[in-house]
């Protein structure tokens, strides 16, 4: 789910592209990786996370999720979905 050489520059929460010209593109964050990767939130899984874990993700917190490569650990929209832990 990291982006970075993907042109399609997918959230590591949800895997949507949220390159240029995506109706993500305008909300999401973005981080660099302790290896340069460049790491992408969209603004709808940063919402999720602030409402799971009551705070906005930190850069490193991004950085370590995109280390896991298991994403946020919520379903996108679904009922009952579940955080895992950061």
């Amino acid at each position: 789910m990291v982006a970075g050489g993907d042109h399609l520059e997918e959230c590591i929460g949800c895997g949507r592209h949220t390159q240029s010209g995506t109706a993500l593109f305008a909300d999401r964050r973005s981080t660099r990786g302790d290896d340069g990767t460049v790491i992408h939130l969209c603004g709808d899984c940063n919402e999720r996370a602030i409402s799971q874990y009551g705070r906005r993700l930190t850069e490193r917190d991004m950085v370590q999720i995109a280390a896991r490569g298991a994403g946020l650990g919520f379903a996108v929209g679904g009922p009952g979905a579940g955080a895992g832990p950061l």
